[in-house]
């Protein structure tokens, strides 16, 4: 039993066996910025949209990869189910129910059933439209069509304690063991050949096929596809037993994720048994006790725990390395080749080495020897004691000794105990090189040699071992293949040159004139070598490797930062202050290059100039560019440091974080599935309004916001929105990151739409169907209030006309009358004419349209005054209205 705990310990140290250096599976770890939202959680869905629902202790929490929301409930939810028409079923402490939007375009919890005998549900599954909830006394069955418990079953004399949906069929079990399986509405005994009397502890399906996984209260674990079970024989099943295996789940058909209560996730090959990789505390997962996992439709493995929620990345290109024990210190540059890996730090230089674990194993030896005379003595005597052995004693004067003539007599049986080294694993872990102490910022191949530099000087590694080659802090080191020598930039602003010799290396002091601050190093297609400062750059001319003259160039425009420079074909280009510059040979000078787009962050690694252009990462090499599918990269946005791994077949990245990660070309591209772009949330000045196919908003209520979403687990913020609004703008927004919110302070009155894009790492445009709305004006500004106002004064007009007829004084109040009622009607020919006719307007336009309007009804004006006034001279009978005003008004 002791040897097998020491081989169990040393796995959940290591967990490192079979893999070797291959490095662990990629981890994003999520948790809510509301300390209030408990950690605990029970059970992990996803929808069809892909946003991801916690069972949690507050309720339901909502994760879309940027937003953390809580819907509360009346108690803790255990479980949860995604039923036909994507509705959310839960079932907790209180009974259960379902999500829907509330009055206020909210959320929120919905209770179905709450009854006494329908509380503490800890397990739901949906099949055929009907959704199961069960408690350890009664099964439920819930149609979501009908929206009615249409099955109630009661446990008789046992309790339930658990259910299952497997291959189509309801599958129920019991305190006394025993697998019920529902049919016609009632409980019945069933039987799965291959469990025996085990009892299914979990079930999970593989997506889109019908197989299942499915694991025992005893450990063991099956493969089943709905009439054959297939065991799945794990290679490190002492480790699997000894963490206690709490749930199980397909990421594909070649690989399956065993969650456990001590040891982690362990990642298993279904058709051999093999252990692929255990994520646990030593490799980057915060805790080993899992509450709860599912599988996202990108075959990530969720995980919950006591420090928040982690995401395992089986098939992302990318590979941790600083999770192996021995690495200490801020990690600084990476290399590796086929056999081995370098890491440099803060502290030093470590080697990935190959560790042998053993422990001690305690047996036993069984032999015979020869007994000594004093042995044979002690024997006989022995052989004369007990109850009757004075009758056996003789004196010795008497009867003398006679030796026995039976061999196995004089032979005695010794057990003896022995300890022995046991082989456990081969671990991996980083082990520090001698002779190298301080900063390691640079590691470089010369020659066949690795070359390290630092602060401590610069050296030549083999193996754990360094020789000092120069013991002067350094500020950076370059190769140059035309001279075959190291060029070393000091910190007392120095060159020194370096080359291999037969005893060594020797110094040639190509450069020995120089002195000035040196931060970056490179070398052209046509030999010569460029010395980049603070604000300035050196020109080192060459011709058959020897130095033919030295210049600096200076800028057209002066910058004040540090320069790091590349070639491209023929051309040389230096990054500063956020811009390029190319060198112009006939005018000996950089010149601002707009050609590229500005590099927001940058920096150079073993020849090769990497920037950011505030989308993603780039560099000027295409040819590596297009082999290593460089997009990946912008999962990234703060890397510190990038380098070649594998003589070019990968990369080390190291990123603000302190992680390391080994990139490497990949395929997968064809494999993801992005999930749905989608219109979240539409918010008005004081609540929620309804997404629905036409927004309709009150002027005075006009600021809105969009928010829309497509949901990014890896790293959001690797996804980009763009936006454009028809009736305000004919142009699309600049790509941003920050784009999926759409604020509109104020809106005139009018039609809309927002249109909205969004784009991932590789570039794909996903469009969702532009969002109509309209902001409808205040009820005084609207056509009929006009129509009505028009009404209004033109029978006061009639009414003053009469008057005015009757009596001449009135007549200027019916002029006054009239005024108004051609007021009334520009508004409401204005009014009209902009229902009808989509158009973005002014205060300037408006007072436009508002004078040609009265340019076309000037003469209707005229007439109607001069009609007035000849009305008031009693020239016509208004009361009788025998004038035929067609006749008179135009």
């Amino acid at each position: 039993m002791r040897v097998l705990g020491g081989f169990i310990f040393a796995l959940l140290i290591s967990s490192q066996v079979a893999w070797g250096q291959s490095g662990n599976y990629f981890l994003s770890h999520h948790s809510p910025s509301d300390e209030n939202i408990d950690y605990l959680s029970f059970d992990i869905v996803q929808n069809g949209r892909g946003v991801i629902y916690f069972a949690n202790k507050s309720g339901v929490v909502e994760f879309d990869g940027r937003n953390w929301n809580v819907i509360e409930a009346p108690g803790a939810i255990y479980s949860l189910a995604i039923s036909e028409g994507d509705e959310l079923y839960v079932g907790g402490l209180t009974g259960f129910g379902k999500l829907s939007l509330d009055d206020d375009n909210n959320l929120a919890y919905q209770g179905v059933a709450s009854a006494n005998n329908q509380k503490n549900i800890f397990k739901c599954v949906s099949l055929n439209g009907v959704v199961y909830f069960i408690n350890d006394a009664n099964l439920f069955g819930y149609n979501s069509k009908t929206q009615t418990v249409e099955i109630s079953i009661a446990a008789e004399g046992v309790l339930f304690t658990g259910l299952f949906s497997i291959a189509g069929e309801i599958y129920v079990t019991d305190s006394n063991s025993n697998l019920l399986q529902l049919k016609s509405k009632s409980l019945s005994k069933a039987a799965l050949p291959f469990l025996g009397s085990d009892e299914i502890l979990f079930s999970s399906r593989l997506s889109d096929q019908q197989r299942f996984l499915i694991g025992t209260s005893s450990g063991r674990i099956f493969s089943y596809d709905g009439k054959t079970g297939t065991e799945i024989k794990p290679e490190d099943s002492e480790y699997l037993s000894t963490s206690v295996i709490v749930s199980g789940k397909w990421v594909n058909e070649n690989l399956v994720a065993m969650g456990t209560l001590s040891g982690g996730v362990v990642f298993l090959n279904p058709k051999t048994g093999a252990t692929e990789q255990i994520i646990n505390y030593y490799t980057g997962l915060p805790d080993n006790e899992v509450f709860a996992m599912m599988t996202d439709r990108n075959q990530g493995v969720w995980v919950a725990h006591d420090y928040g929620f982690t995401r395992i990345a089986p098939y992302l290109p990318f590979r941790t390395y600083n999770h192996y024990p021995g690495l200490s210190g801020n990690l600084l540059s990476a290399y590796s080749d086929a056999s081995n890996v370098y890491v440099g730090t803060s502290v030093g230089l470590f080697k990935l080495n190959k560790e042998e674990i053993y422990s001690e194993e305690t047996y036993y030896v069984t032999r015979y020897r020869k007994m000594t005379a004093e042995e044979e003595k002690e024997e006989r005597k022995k052989s004369r004691r007990g109850l009757f052995g004075f009758l056996k004693k003789k004196d010795k004067d008497e009867e003398p000794e006679q030796k026995s003539d039976n061999k196995k007599e004089d032979v005695k049986k010794v057990v003896e105990k022995k300890t022995r080294k046991v082989l456990q694993s081969l671990d991996y872990a980083y082990k520090k090189v001698e002779g190298i102490s301080g900063k390691v910022t640079h590691l470089i191949k010369m020659d066949g040699r690795l070359i390290a530099a630092g602060v401590g000087g610069v050296f030549e590694v083999n193996g754990l071992e360094a020789e000092e080659l120069l013991g002067m802090p350094v500020r950076t080191v370059f190769y140059s293949p035309t001279l075959s020598q190291m060029l070393v930039s000091t910190y007392n602003d120095r060159i020194r040159t370096l080359q291999p010799a037969k005893n060594g290396w020797e110094e040639t002091h190509l450069l020995d004139t120089l002195r000035d601050y040196v931060g970056n190093i490179f070398e052209d297609h046509v030999q010569n070598i460029w010395l980049c400062g603070r604000a300035g750059v050196i020109k080192v001319e060459l011709l058959d490797k020897q130095v033919t003259s030295v210049s600096s160039v200076p800028f057209a425009e002066p910058v004040l930062d540090e320069t790091m420079g590349f070639a491209l074909g023929t051309e040389v280009f230096v990054a500063a202050s956020g811009s390029f510059h190319q060198y112009d040979v006939v005018k000996h000078q950089f010149t601002r290059y707009d050609s590229l787009p500005g590099p927001r962050k940058y920096f150079t690694s073993l020849g090769t100039f990497w920037f950011n252009d505030g989308h993603r990462w780039r560099t000027v090499d295409y040819n590596l560019q297009n082999n290593l599918k460089l997009e990946w990269l912008g999962l990234f946005p703060d890397i510190r440091s990038l380098t070649m791994a594998d003589d070019g077949n990968g990369l080390w990245l190291i990123t603000s974080e302190n992680e390391l990660y080994k990139f490497t070309k990949s395929d997968l591209l064809g494999n993801l599935n992005n999930y749905p772009l989608f219109l979240k949330e539409v918010r008005g000045s004081g609540s929620k309004l309804s997404p629905g196919k036409l927004i309709a908003v009150d002027q005075q209520e006009s600021a809105l916001s969009f928010e829309f979403i497509q949901p990014e687990y890896t790293n959001a913020l690797a996804i980009e929105y763009q936006y454009m609004i028809d009736g305000i703008s004919k142009d699309w927004s600049e790509w941003s990151t920050s784009n999926n919110i759409v604020n509109f302070p104020f809106l005139t009155p009018g039609k809309y739409k927002l249109r909205i894009q969004s784009r991932d790492l590789f570039g794909k445009i996903s469009e969702l169907q532009s969002v109509d709305f309209r902001v409808v004006p205040p009820y005084w500004k609207q056509t009929w209030f006009y129509g009505l106002e028009f009404v209004f004064f033109a029978s006061l007009v009639f009414l003053s006309l009469r008057l005015s007829a009757a009596n001449n004084k009135y007549r200027h109040i019916s002029q006054l009358l009239s005024i108004l009622t051609i007021i009334m009607l520009i508004q409401l020919m204005q009014n009209t004419a902009e229902s009808l006719i989509p158009l973005q307007t002014t205060p300037v336009l408006d007072f436009f349209i508002q004078v040609f309007i009265a340019l076309l009804i000037l003469p209707l004006e005229y007439k109607m005054r001069n009609f007035m006034v000849e009305a008031s001279e009693g020239k016509y009978d208004i009361k009788k209205m025998k004038i035929n005003l067609k006749d008179r008004l135009p």
